[in-house]
């Protein structure tokens, strides 16, 4: 009688180990002591405790899901789009402005240094007004600050007055650059979508110089460009249109969600603003991008210059070598996303700025035109993705709570580095000429090789 016991328990006890999948969905809440202990430690929870809280929301959105993401998605890129255009316009408007206000070149380099203060006052604002406003009043600003600079500057008004406009654009530029790049950074298959969204803000900086080339052979009138330059287009009325496109996309992304996302013990925006600044990740990833920014803006603001001036390019030539140059780093973004993503981003940077370095040195010592305007559009092509790429990497490292303000603090900072060396540029150019441009841009492309080994070793914590 105890040996047919015995084969009953045995019995009863296997059934349940048959199916494994039951094993693994087995309640932490049993009863049964023994089988509890060891993988207590190791379990996942179960499905009560799996369930999310109403206010959760997903960090694994992607561009097609919700629906909604796809107007979303789209409205960034068409205000990226008009980003481009704006910050590629100053380098085709340092000739027309040194000629229409009779200035040298270190003054008229103000209009590179200028945007930099409303970037950084957009660095620290941006949390705060998140908090107040979400994304929806964010799109409203970051795109009213440059229609109204776009109207003031239709005006053509004293230079002191443009510089001072400018400040405007670089407070929409910082706001814009914060939002959209963390929330883009963050949907699935980040990388690539973020080489489309400064795709098109390179496609932007591309069409400016295009634009304001065929102005300056027709009229003098400079002003155009922010008017009128085509039936009734102008940069303004574009501006308009991002406005309505990225404000009504947004318009349920209010700050009573920004709250939801973000809830945290600290009692206010500003304090969680500067805990989240004094990181490492957000530091060096920072730093990287200012070196950037200030290598791609240096060339592409004074390339025109250089290329009339150093290699005795006409201007229309002058300006389609511009153009090639920000056409190239658009088709690096556009083509060279996946690839990235697919690779890895701290191995393809690595290798798209062994290129630029070469590169580089071949524009410098190559003193035909030709050869010229050919390695400034290769140049685009291999430092498209480092941008894009630094702000995924940072996505990677940080927690969703820290990606607005650590990105946006990044970001506001490389339009500072887009600030600040072409008007050093500009300073040198006026005692040593217009080559210090390729030393220059050298030793900024080095600096970031350098910073780039020191990210990839994997030793930064948050």
């Amino acid at each position: 009688m105890s040996k047919t016991t015995v084969t009953t328990t045995e019995t009863i006890l296997l059934q349940p180990l048959s199916p494994p999948a039951p094993i693994a969905s087995i309640s932490r809440r049993s009863s049964d002591p023994d089988l509890l202990a060891p993988i207590t430690e190791h379990s996942v929870h179960d499905a009560e405790s799996a369930l999310p809280p109403e206010t959760a929301v997903s960090t694994a959105q992607r561009w097609n899901d919700p629906p909604r993401n796809k107007y979303r998605v789209l409205s960034c890129f068409f205000a990226f789009l008009v980003y481009g255009m704006n910050d590629g316009a100053p380098g085709a408007m340092v000739p027309l402005f040194g000629e229409y206000y009779r200035l040298s070149h270190s003054i008229v380099s103000l209009i590179f240094l200028s945007p930099m203060v409303g970037c950084v006052l957009a660095s620290f604002t941006s949390n705060r007004l998140h908090a107040v406003a979400g994304r929806r009043g964010v799109a409203a600003t970051a795109t009213g600050a440059y229609i109204l600079a776009y109207l003031g500057l239709t005006q053509h008004p004293p230079f002191p007055v443009v510089v001072c406009l400018l400040v405007l654009t670089g407070f929409g530029s910082g706001l814009m650059n914060g939002s959209w790049n963390s929330w883009v950074g963050g949907l699935v298959q980040g990388s690539t979508l973020l080489g489309f969204l400064h795709g098109f803000w390179g496609a932007g900086a591309t069409l400016a110089p295009i634009v304001i080339s065929r102005i300056a052979t027709k009229v003098e009138d400079w002003w155009i460009f922010y008017c009128k330059w085509h039936l009734r287009i102008s940069i303004t009325g574009l501006a308009c249109l991002a406005c309505v496109g990225v404000t009504s996309s947004f318009w349920d992304d209010t700050g009573s969600g920004f709250h939801r996302q973000h809830a945290s013990p600290s009692p206010n925006a500003q304090e969680g603003t500067i805990k989240i600044l004094k990181n490492r990740v957000t530091l060096t990833l920072s730093a990287f991008m200012v070196l950037y920014a200030g290598s791609e803006v240096t060339i592409g603001g004074w390339l025109l210059t250089f290329m009339m001036s150093v290699r005795n390019g006409s201007p229309t030539a002058s300006s389609l070598a511009t153009s090639g140059y920000w056409v190239g780093l658009t088709a690096g973004r556009f083509g060279l996303g996946w690839i990235t993503g697919y690779v890895g981003e701290k191995v393809m940077v690595t290798v798209y700025l062994l290129s630029a370095i070469g590169l580089e040195i071949g524009f410098w010592l190559g003193k035909e035109f030709a050869v010229s305007a050919v390695m400034a559009a290769l140049i685009g092509v291999s430092t498209g993705m480092i941008m894009p790429s630094g702000i995924r990497v940072m996505t990677k490292l940080l927690p969703p709570e820290k990606h607005l303000v650590s990105v946006g603090f990044a970001t506001a900072f490389a339009v500072s580095g887009s600030s600040v060396f072409p008007f050093a540029v500009g300073a040198l150019a006026e005692a040593y000429g217009v080559q210090v441009l390729q030393p220059v841009a050298l030793a900024l492309f080095g600096s970031q090789l350098a910073l780039w080994l020191f990210i990839s070793r994997g030793k930064l914590k948050v």
